[in-house]
C-alpha cells in the first residue's frame, strides 16, 4: 500500500511538471528587448514603445495570453541579456552563425534592409561593388552591425573605422572622420530626418547586400518552447493579411 501510494505521488508530481512546461509555453511573462532600430523597434516621446517588431510581439504574446515588456538598451548589452538568459527575446538581429550559436531564431525574417554606402554629397567617391577596393579606404561601421557575408569575410582586410551609434556614424562622416559610411536605408533615412542633414549626405549604389532582421530567442527549453509557439502564431498572422498591414502602415520592407 505504502509502495503504491508512493508510486501515486510520483506520477501526480511528473504530471504537475509537465504542465507547468505547457503553461509557461502557452502564457507567462516575455521580456523582448533590443536597440532604437527605426520602425521596427523605437519608443515614443509619451514612452511608449512602437515599431513593427513591437506589433508583431503584442501580437504573438496576446494570442498566447502572454505578458509581454519591452526594454531599449545599448545593442551589444540587447544581445547579452538574451544571450545569458536575462530576457526571452532579442528585437531585429540579422543571422549569422556566431549569432546562431547564441541565440534561436525564429524561422521567418519579419523585416529586410537594404545594406548601402553613404557619402559626403559633392564628393567624388564611388565604388564598384568590388568589396577588395574599399580596403585602405576610411569606411565607418556601427559597432555590433554585420554587413553582409561578403563584407564580413574581408572585415579584417578593409579594416573599417567603428562607431558606438549610427548617429555618431553620421556625425563622424560629416566631420570628415570617414569617407564612407556603411550603414541600412531604413535607420539612416530616420536619423539623417532627426538630425537634419538629409540634404549633406548621399547614399551610392551598387547596394552592399540585402539583410533581413528576426526574432531570435534566448537557448533554454522554455524559450525553445515560446519559439516554436510563436513561430506557428506568425504565420496566422502572415496568412491572414495582418502582417502585411502592419508592415505598409510603417513603411518597413517585408521579406520574399
Amino acid at each position: 500500500m505504502r509502495r503504491l501510494k508512493s508510486l501515486f505521488l510520483f506520477v501526480l508530481t511528473m504530471l504537475a511538471v509537465l504542465l507547468l512546461q505547457v503553461n509557461i509555453a502557452h502564457a507567462g511573462q516575455v521580456l523582448a528587448v533590443g536597440t532604437e532600430f527605426a520602425n521596427v523597434f523605437e519608443r515614443n516621446h509619451n514612452g511608449e514603445f512602437t515599431g513593427l517588431g513591437v506589433e508583431i510581439v503584442r501580437a504573438l504574446a496576446r494570442q498566447n495570453g502572454d505578458e509581454v515588456k519591452f526594454e531599449i538598451y545599448p545593442w551589444t548589452r540587447a544581445q547579452w541579456m538574451v544571450e545569458n538568459e536575462q530576457a526571452q527575446i532579442l528585437i531585429g538581429p540579422y543571422k549569422t552563425a556566431e549569432r546562431e550559436a547564441k541565440f534561436n531564431f525564429a524561422k521567418r525574417a519579419f523585416y529586410r534592409d537594404l545594406m548601402v554606402l553613404y557619402v559626403r554629397k559633392g564628393s567624388d567617391l564611388g565604388w564598384d561593388g568590388n568589396y577588395s577596393n574599399l580596403s585602405g579606404a576610411r569606411l565607418g561601421v556601427i559597432n555590433g552591425w554585420v554587413y553582409g557575408a561578403q563584407f564580413e569575410a574581408l572585415r579584417n582586410t578593409i579594416k573599417p573605422v567603428s562607431a558606438n551609434s549610427l548617429t555618431n556614424g553620421i556625425n563622424m562622416l560629416l566631420a570628415k572622420r570617414v569617407d564612407f559610411l556603411a550603414t541600412n536605408t531604413r535607420n539612416t533615412e530616420a536619423v539623417m530626418k532627426t538630425l537634419g542633414v538629409g540634404h549633406e549626405l548621399l547614399m551610392i549604389e551598387p547596394f552592399m547586400d540585402m539583410q533581413d532582421g528576426y526574432l531570435a530567442y534566448c537557448k533554454n527549453a522554455v524559450c525553445e518552447q515560446l519559439r516554436s509557439r510563436y513561430d506557428e502564431l506568425y504565420e496566422q498572422l502572415r496568412d491572414g493579411g495582418a502582417l502585411q498591414l502592419m508592415a505598409k502602415k510603417l513603411g518597413v520592407r517585408l521579406p520574399n
